[in-house]
């Protein structure tokens, strides 16, 4: 007795009519599966985020750290300045007060030197009077001398008399035409100064309104300083609350960190086991519609089975022929195709398998109305050939794509996966497929693998719907 007829005596039977009971348990395990698939990509993103605000929380805590020393030598300056400036700014406002008064006692110049024209103008009038009078009095004092020499020694006296007159007339004459020089000097020099004062008079007009004006600055400075002080002590305090409210996050950041992470494994774990459920619900199938005499699926499974023969002898012949070299037919070198989304992939083979099994495809979708596509794919998940409905060039929108554009992709799904790297007679398996914008069809997928010369290369793949519901 062989091996595996030992073995086949060994295993227990499986009860008839079997593999339709495991089928919906396989939806349901796959359901399961794409929803831990979608929570653990959704945990992963989550804990991304996690650790990027954790080190934006660091980063804060930094910056907070830095300006915080900042805000307080700024406050510490802020202070140092006011008290330096406040002995500045008062002797700025002294100066400028004195520079008013300089300017206002300019401005009176002008009227000053028109009273003082006036005192002198009636100065000149009374030296012109006194003048006069000495002249007067000169004429007086000759017509005494003439008397007195008439009158001989009887007028000698008043002779004498009338020469210290004639003296005392002359000095006086001297003085007035003294004082009229300098009256005259005088009055030369308070023009000018009047000239002086009516010609800078804009300036010292412009020199009082400066000074107010440098007042004012010198005031508002002083408040804005004393503003900008109570800010910055404002500011230091926003920020001694800010730091105080950001170390109570920490922690927080840490716990929902360390939770999301335990989230995270749990989710990963239960998705592991959720795998090896459908490993065991795929064995239980596969062994089930093994030792089944007849079942839904037994005439889909011969079918894929022929044609994956009449695949196999396709390429087979095409490279027997020259169509390919041996090299190309196995190089799974994937070169992307530049603006494709989702992104599709040249391969040295893909326009020979176009060639040889685009027809064998098209025939195998008319087996029967459940059958969705059959397309041939290598060990590694990659279909070069698909039908033709779902062959179209890609257009701008993803979701389309996705649905219509499924030759040249790598499908690294669970699915894709196992039926490239498959080497059993045939494998069924459950699956949802992605159809874009039409969202997930629940459906059976039968591979077979193609073997070219003696070498495993991939697979034919056949997906349909389930046939109960029909």
């Amino acid at each position: 007795m062989t091996r595996n007829a030992v073995l086949a005596e060994q295993r227990p039977a499986v009860p008839r009519g079997l593999a339709p009971e495991i089928v919906p348990l396989g939806y349901l395990i796959v359901e399961i599966l794409a929803f831990l698939d979608g929570l653990e990509d959704r945990t992963g993103t989550n804990l991304a985020d996690l650790k990027t605000l954790r080190a934006a929380g660091d980063r804060i805590s930094r910056a907070i750290a830095e300006v915080g020393a900042d805000m307080q030598r700024l406050s510490a300056a802020a202070q140092e300045t006011e008290r330096t400036a406040a002995g500045k700014l008062e002797s700025i406002s002294a100066n400028a007060d004195r520079f008013r008064r300089l300017g206002e006692w300019g401005t009176g110049i002008s009227s000053r030197t028109y009273d003082l024209e006036r005192v002198l103008h009636e100065v000149v009038g009374a030296n012109s009077q006194i003048a006069r009078i000495a002249r007067q009095v000169n004429i007086l004092a000759v017509n005494a001398s003439i008397e007195a020499a008439r009158a001989g020694d009887a007028g000698r006296g008043f002779a004498i008399v009338a020469e210290a007159i004639n003296e005392l007339s002359r000095k006086t004459a001297e003085a007035a035409g003294g004082i009229s020089n300098s009256i005259e000097s005088l009055d030369d020099w308070t023009r000018a100064m009047r000239d002086d004062s009516e010609r800078y008079a804009a300036d010292f007009e412009a020199g009082i309104a400066g000074a107010d004006e440098t007042s004012r600055v010198v005031r508002a400075i002083a408040e804005e300083m004393t503003r900008a002080r109570t800010s910055i002590a404002a500011v230091e305090k926003s920020m001694n609350a800010l730091d105080a409210d950001n170390q109570t996050a920490q922690p927080i950041y840490d716990a929902i960190g360390a939770t999301a992470q335990a989230v995270a494994t749990e989710v990963h774990q239960a998705r592991e086991r959720a795998s090896r459920m459908m490993d065991t619900c795929e064995t239980l199938l596969q062994r089930a519609v093994s030792q089944e005499d007849d079942g839904p699926d037994h005439r889909f499974i011969a079918h894929v089975r022929r044609m994956a023969a009449r695949v196999q002898q396709a390429m087979s012949a095409g490279l027997a022929g020259g169509l390919i070299s041996r090299a190309d037919l196995f190089t799974f070198d994937y070169v992307p195709i530049p603006g494709s989304n989702p992104v599709q992939h040249e391969t040295p083979f893909a326009r020979f398998t176009d060639h040889t099994v685009q027809a064998l495809l098209e025939e195998a979708l008319n087996f029967d109305p459940a059958v969705i596509f059959c397309a041939i794919c290598d060990r590694n998940g990659y279909i070069p050939t698909h039908n033709l409905k779902f062959s179209h060039p890609p257009g701008p929108d993803p979701a389309w794509n996705t649905a219509h554009c499924r030759n040249r992709r790598i499908f690294s799904d669970r699915a894709g996966r196992k039926a490239g790297a498959n080497r059993a007679p045939f494998l069924l398996q459950v699956y949802r497929r992605d159809m874009g914008a039409e969202g997930f069809v629940m459906m059976k997928d039968i591979s077979v693998p193609i073997t070219i010369e003696g070498r495993h290369w991939g697979g034919l793949r056949m997906g349909y719907r389930e046939t109960s519901a029909r």
